[in-house]
């Protein structure tokens, strides 16, 4: 224990020890050579960890294993210190100190081992730059498939006229597709809600729309349903509504997505089908009694007709009832005529 205590009491103390010059026969060159040679691995030695820490400070939010960094810095740092003591001690023969400093050398370079250890299994299991530069290629051509597929997808959703919402109920915050923006013809900076949404849609169908949208909270069943809006451009437009809902642990009703498809000229055509088949559910009507009664009357009149006797003087009120039938049957027609105009105008 005295010896410690006297080994650090006197740590920097020389004058029980020779310098180098003095231990041994050196020559100049010799001597110098050992000098410059100390000095120059010192320099680097002293150089390196700066550029370490340089790098550190550079890459801090990128850099893996930042403490191996720092290790290797002090290890290669204190060992330039052990080149440099002893190019002192040519001059300054501070063993004790040398001494010290070797010691330091040894437990700092026992430390990076142990983390080298340490580290190592985590080091072999990174990808190495081919496998990463693979993994690269690999996701640019992911990301290029995805956005092709999107794009591709975007343009069905536009074909169709199909978008999508989605409606969080918590936050009473309705989230558009930018095709919904373009079916609804609404502009990017307008904020939908439940309480705004209700002014796009058509004031005919505002409560067809609470009665569907209660019908998804009580039921928790989306129904498909139709409804009309009124576009920014005031232009009405049939919407067929479909979607799903999304229940939290109690059964609560927190999210509701939906899609909207633009079925505007699909219903306008059912309409004029409609239209159409009712056109020619009439005209069957007319065709089957008000054709039937003119001609049965003509039918019965010509039976009645005296063929023998022309100057029958039932012959002339005979005529004058098939001139009259006649007449009735003529505007009958005229009837006719107008719904099969009307039916291609329909069709137009």
């Amino acid at each position: 224990m005295d010896q410690i205590i006297d080994f650090f009491r006197h740590l920097f103390s020389y004058s029980d020890f020779r310098s180098f010059w003095r231990s041994g026969s050196w020559t100049d060159f010799h001597g110098w050579l050992y000098i410059v040679s100390d000095l120059l691995v010192w320099s680097a030695y002293f150089v390196i960890p700066l550029l370490i820490l340089f790098y550190i400070i550079t890459k801090r939010q990128k850099l893996r294993f930042s403490g191996l960094y720092i290790l290797f810095a002090t290890f290669i740092l204190i060992c330039g210190a052990t080149y440099f003591v002893d190019a002192l001690m040519f001059w300054i023969p501070v063993y004790r100190f040398s001494a010290l400093i070797r010691f330091a050398t040894g437990v700092i370079s026992w430390i990076t081992v142990f983390y080298v250890v340490k580290i190592l299994p985590i080091a072999f299991s990174l990808r190495s730059p081919d496998e990463l530069e693979a993994e690269i290629n690999n996701r640019k051509k992911a990301e290029q498939e995805l956005k092709q597929k999107n794009e591709l997808l975007q343009e069905a959703e536009k074909i169709a006229k199909l978008c999508y919402l989605q409606w969080d109920v918590i936050n009473e915050k309705v989230v558009l597709s930018e095709a919904a923006q373009a079916v609804l013809e609404l502009s990017k900076d307008v904020k939908l809600n439940h309480s705004n949404f209700t002014k796009v849609v058509h004031p005919e169908d505002v409560k067809h729309l609470e009665k569907m949208i209660d019908t998804i909270f009580i039921k928790k069943f989306f129904p498909d349903f139709y409804c009309r809006i009124i576009t920014g451009n005031d232009e009405v437009k049939h919407i067929l509504v479909r979607g799903e809902v999304i229940l939290n642990d109690r059964g609560i009703v927190t999210t509701i997505n939906g899609t909207l498809q633009d079925v505007t000229e699909q219903r306008l055509y059912i309409q004029k089908i409609q239209l159409q088949n009712q056109k020619l559910k009439d005209i069957a009507w007319i065709q089957s009694h008000k054709v039937r009664s003119p001609v049965a009357t003509i039918m019965g009149l010509v039976q009645l007709f005296n063929k023998e006797e022309l100057s029958d003087p039932v012959n002339e009120q005979v005529l004058e009832g098939i001139q009259e039938a006649a007449v009735n049957l003529d505007e009958v027609i005229r009837e006719i005529n107008a719904k099969t105009e009307t039916m291609k105008l329909v069709k137009e």
